[in-house]
């Protein structure tokens, strides 16, 4: 049989003799072996061979694999000696597996305050929006009526804007139809960016004085990215050698983040308020021991985010005597200012504006002194070349805004011969300013607040009026006497021409469901003493009846109440006061018009966009915003929804628990995304279920056999056919065929516009017809939601 030295030789399997795992470990391999770096294998293997106990690799393949090998080295080295978190070799499957450190990528780059979906579809309607607000008014035996409209035509991201306004009394220079401003405005949403052209506001730097302008904008604005973040908000980096549990404290608030690799992480965009701040990281090993590490921090809305530019190019005619005159245009003017976070601690900007015979430029810097303050530096220049004036004037600022302490000191020092294009155009010249002011913000709700100032002009014949020096000071109190009682007081004192010290203190209350009241008394220089009381509640879309009622005592003895009634459609209001014996009456009335989707709609006043939801033309559907109520569809299957906010996508759907027993519901969910100020169109696609029973026979009259596949058309909804050639149809699915799709694009065709709409109690008979295509280039293609839409509602 043999004995086992035999069997052995036999082996094919069998070790060496003397073979030990030391002996192993000295060879060199294990040679080529394959390698995956933070679970991504590579293309080219590396070359790996033991030395000495010390598993190493070839200088050359690591770098081309990724791994970080000091620049200048060659040949092999150790994989201990290289900086990463984790390696391990398979030798069963010949394969390195290495994990390296994080250098802020992946999950240990963490940022707080990630970009919101903007994954809505957006359907603009070419809508006509009006805006009223009309007035009417009996005192001292007159009577009077005005109104102020605002027309406009708008569809998506672009509008056509009117204002005008009507006084039965005008001033005898001013006409009683007055029109205040038109334009044409268009939105580039991923740009944020804003154009426009006709009457508007010039758009500036922090110093530049606005101006009416008839002409054409292009702006910045922000306002159409709610996904981006405009001012640097605190980030924090750090290092971890182990996989680590992360917090994060700022604000009073701890935030939970998670699990961090070991290497380098950074957390971004830390929610905080403006002002002074600390951010606290806590990391913990897999012990559960806690570190914790702090970072101190100044955010300002004066800081631009790093590598976020803002700019506004102004130029028009300047509108004069606004309100009195419609077509008041005076000379040509235009400014323009660029700003650039540089970092999150420094913006600049630099801003210059012309007019006919005046120039003006300057440059100004915002920045963060570490984590305590805001420094503020501007300087501009002007020359006028009518009067051969120049000037220069410089802004100085600093702030500090803390939880219990905030200070602000600022000065604005222009010289005798400074001009710049609003005091050219008709406004006063800017004067010398000094201001401050400091803030305690202590327990219980308790502020103090004292400030003061002086302003000095340079005399100017056209507003000869002017005080030429004023030095005023205020301090202001507010406490919290109980949750629903706050008591406010403020002195005052302003030295020009004249002196005077004036004083004021009150109180408020909140009652709950709208309902508060007030009382306050105020005396002052040459002023006696005087009292006034009230009792207010709200009227809100939920709260419809608002009322008021006031009374005041002292130098005018005055006697008021409100009426206020509020609905879906309007918002009416009536009031009543007697001033001195004398009565006077006045009543108001405002909301809005809409005209979209082929449907007239009155609103309140709210402004904001809207959208039209569609279902069909059914009504009585159930319409469901975020998984709230949104309301439900009226005549014609529609539902205006307001209050929608712009560039924000929302999700709308049915409550199919409330769909109407004859309805059927195709298409229950939509995103959408509605541009600002405008309407957009949610189609949801519900449809009246009318069932009705149709034989239905091949061209040569047989039964269409059972379980055949058929498609309404242009729904695309799948039917079968059932026993005896029977199709259950849906008579007011809004389909006028149903096709048997054959070989070689060919089909079978039956019309079901020829099928009467009264249902009878034998199942009509209708034979298909064939249809052949002509052609397979003019073989018509599906219709967009006929083809893959239905076979998932299949």
């Amino acid at each position: 049989m043999g004995g086992s030295p035999a069997l052995a030789q036999t082996d094919p399997f069998a070790l060496p003799t003397g073979v030990t795992a030391q002996s192993v470990a000295a060879q060199s391999g294990p040679g080529l072996s394959e390698i995956a770096v933070d679970g991504d294998t590579r293309a080219r293997m590396v070359d790996l061979a033991w030395q000495g106990g010390v598993l190493t690799i070839d200088a050359d393949g690591a770098r081309v694999a990724g791994l970080p090998v000091a620049a200048g080295v060659n040949g092999r080295v150790p994989l201990d000696s290289l900086r990463i978190a984790k390696w391990r070799f398979d030798s069963q499957r010949q394969r390195l597996e290495v994990q390296l450190l994080r250098k802020s990528d992946g999950a240990n780059l963490i940022d707080m305050a990630s970009a919101p979906r903007q994954d809505g579809e957006s359907t603009p309607l070419t809508a006509f929006r009006l805006d009223y607000d009309l007035t009417a008014t009996l005192a001292k035996g007159r009577s009077g009526a005005a109104a102020l409209v605002e027309a406009a035509l708008v569809r998506g991201n672009a509008s056509a804007t009117t204002s005008l306004r009507y006084v039965s009394q005008a001033q005898p220079d001013s006409p009683r139809l007055l029109r205040l401003d038109s334009q044409i405005q268009v939105q580039f949403p991923r740009a944020g960016l804003t154009a426009t052209a006709g009457d508007f506001i010039s758009a500036g730097g922090q110093s530049q004085r606005a101006i009416r302008l008839g002409g054409f904008q292009l702006a910045s604005d922000y306002s159409l990215r709610p996904d981006l973040i405009t001012t640097p908000l605190p980030a924090f980096t750090g290092q971890v050698s182990v996989p680590t549990g992360i917090d994060i404290i700022t604000g009073d608030q701890r935030y939970t983040l998670g699990q961090l690799e070991p290497g380098e992480f950074t957390v971004r965009n830390v929610p905080s308020n403006a002002g002074r701040g600390e951010v606290s990281v806590i990391v913990r090993d897999a012990l559960g021991r806690e570190t914790i590490q702090n970072a101190k921090f100044y955010m300002s809305r004066s800081l631009l985010a790093p590598r976020l530019r803002e700019f506004a190019i102004n130029a028009g005619f300047v509108r004069r005597r606004y309100g009195i005159r419609s077509n008041d245009y005076g000379p040509l003017a235009a400014n323009l200012f660029y700003r650039r976070g540089i970092s999150s601690r420094l913006t600049v900007e630099g801003g210059a504006e012309w007019t006919p015979g005046l120039i003006n430029a300057g440059v100004r810097g915002d920045l963060a002194l570490g984590g305590i303050a805001l420094a503020t530096l501007e300087t501009r220049v002007s020359a006028e070349h009518d009067t051969g004036l120049t000037g220069s004037l410089i802004n100085l600022g600093l702030e500090s805004i803390g939880r219990k302490l905030s200070a602000r000191v600022s000065a604005s020092l222009p010289s005798a011969g400074y001009r710049d294009v609003a005091s050219k155009l008709g406004d006063p010249l800017p004067p010398r300013e000094f201001l401050g002011q400091i803030s305690f913000n202590l327990k219980n709700m308790t502020q103090l607040q004292l400030s003061g100032g002086r302003q000095e002009r340079r005399f100017d014949p056209r507003f000869a009026f002017l005080e030429p020096r004023v030095t005023f000071a205020n301090a202001s109190f507010r406490t919290q006497i109980r949750k629903n009682i706050d008591a406010f007081a403020s002195l005052g004192y302003r030295r020009g021409a004249s002196r005077s010290v004036n004083a004021w203190a009150g109180l408020s209350f909140q009652f709950g469901g709208g309902r508060s009241a007030q009382a306050s008394a105020s005396t002052g220089t040459g002023s006696p003493l005087s009292a006034n009381a009230g009792y207010y509640r709200r009227d809100t879309d939920l709260q419809r009846l608002g009322y008021g009622i006031e009374a005041q005592t002292g130098a005018s003895s005055r006697l008021a109440a409100s009426l206020a009634y509020r609905s879906p459609q309007g918002r009416v209001e009536a009031q009543a006061e007697r001033v001195r014996g004398l009565y006077g009456l006045r009543l108001n009335g405002r909301g809005t018009l809409l005209v979209a989707g082929g449907a007239v709609f009155a609103r309140n006043q709210t402004g904001g966009s809207y959208a039209l939801v569609r279902t069909g033309r059914v009504e009585g559907v159930t319409v469901m915003r975020e998984n709230r109520l949104a309301g439900i569809t009226g005549r014609g299957g529609l539902l205006l929804v307001e209050n929608i906010a712009p560039q924000v996508p929302l999700t709308f759907d049915i409550d199919p628990d409330k769909l109407p027993a004859d309805a059927l519901a195709r298409a229950t969910q939509r995103r959408v995304l509605v541009p600002r100020r405008a309407i957009g169109l949610v189609s949801l696609d519900v449809v009246r279920f009318r069932p009705r029973q149709l034989h239905l026979t091949a061209p040569d009259g047989s039964d269409l056999p059972v379980g055949t596949a058929l498609i309404a058309q242009p729904s695309g909804e799948a039917l079968m056919v059932g026993f005896d050639g029977l199709v259950d149809f849906n008579s007011e699915g809004g389909d006028t065929r149903i096709e048997r799709p054959l070989e070689g694009g060919a089909r079978c065709v039956v019309d079901v516009a020829l099928i009467p709409a009264v249902a009878v109690d034998v199942p009509p008979t209708y034979a298909c017809r064939f249809e052949l295509p002509s052609s397979i280039v003019s073989r018509e293609a599906p219709k967009r939601g006929t083809g893959s839409r239905g076979g998932r509602r299949r």
